[in-house]
């Protein structure tokens, strides 16, 4: 199959091209779009042949849910049995952003996009192009536009280095804010979860709500698929260890530090990154992949600053998920 790359601005979408990939869409095929987390990859979220083909061309096991998004909040009403006023009160403050809301599904949701689960994740992305195909589509099925296990696209250049050949069509509207997948809520039941830390901060969700979340592992979380050996450096005896261990062996080393962390160090180093624990979703995963093209060997990164909440505590959330293989 041959993946069509279609240059499209992302303030103003010209609606040629939003009709071209809605035309996709509609006749089963996927198209990848930006967001303003990651790139995703979309399908007809009614529609089995078009949805099972987001499994075959990601490599994602069946048992794994899918997303829907949405481009307006009628939409959400035939999609659940129920809408609970929190999750409506959700809506309505964070939405569109990178909040996705889990909620019991109704009969049209098919099996194979619950994964078999009762519930439905559902999300409206803040970015016109994806709102602008929704608009035309309706809702769309659309995990991340990746191989499963690997790091999230956030260019339209990442998301060709991963599904190329294997989709109809990329929507390129250049490189995605956040940087960071949305943030899972599973509100099933009375005692609501937080299964993803993502782009909205827990804390801003539990003041909205006026209660604590509790916390559920998310199906699927597993260290990245990467060529990399990645390490996190639990004090700065054990960094300088590692580093020390690198040199010795002369592997291509790579180390990343933090805005504002003082450390210095004389052992040469392929590249230095300093990342903003604040600002650094999009720079993670751009870092992980740029040591990959680069054939470094082990990417390093320094102790993690204390405690943070926020952000923060997204991007530290996924340095510890990049450097879990190697425990």
């Amino acid at each position: 199959m041959k993946t069509h790359y279609i240059k499209i601005d992302p303030l103003n979408p010209e609606q040629k091209l939003i009709d071209m990939a809605a035309s996709l869409i509609k006749s089963r095929e996927l198209v990848a779009f930006p967001t303003e987390t990651v790139y995703g990859l979309g399908a007809d979220a009614f529609c089995l042949e078009a949805v099972g083909k987001i499994f075959k061309a990601k490599g994602r096991p069946p048992e794994h849910p899918l997303l829907v998004h949405i481009s307006n909040l009628e939409q959400v009403y035939p999609l659940v049995e129920e809408l609970p006023n929190d999750a409506l009160k959700l809506m309505r403050e964070f939405w569109p952003g990178p909040l996705s809301i889990i909620l019991p599904a109704s009969q049209a949701i098919p099996d194979i996009v619950r994964g078999g689960l009762r519930g439905v994740g559902l999300r409206m992305p803040d970015h016109r192009v994806a709102l602008g195909l929704i608009d035309q589509t309706g809702p769309l099925a659309a995990p991340s536009a990746n191989r499963y296990g690997r790091p999230s696209p956030i260019t339209a250049q990442d998301v060709k280095e991963e599904l190329d050949g294997r989709i109809a069509a990329v929507l390129d509207a250049g490189p995605t804010g956040i940087g960071l997948e949305s943030t899972i809520i599973d509100m099933q039941d009375e005692e609501y979860k937080l299964l993803r830390r993502g782009g909205i901060p827990l804390e801003r969700i539990e003041r909205v709500l006026g209660k604590r979340l509790g916390a559920q592992e998310v199906k699927g979380a597993r260290p990245y698929l990467t060529t990399l050996a990645i390490y996190l450096a639990h004090d700065f005896k054990e960094l300088d260890l590692i580093l020390q261990e690198a040199a010795s062996k002369q592997k291509k080393t790579a180390m990343v530090n933090y805005t504002g962390q003082n450390y210095t160090h004389h052992l040469p180093l392929d590249l230095e990154y300093e990342l903003d624990m604040e600002q650094g979703g999009v720079q993670l995963y751009s870092i992980i992949r740029e040591c990959e093209a680069e054939g470094i060997d082990q990417l390093v990164f320094a102790p993690l600053p204390s405690p943070i909440g926020g952000i923060a505590a997204t991007i530290i959330d996924r340095i510890v998920r990049a450097a879990s293989s190697q425990d």
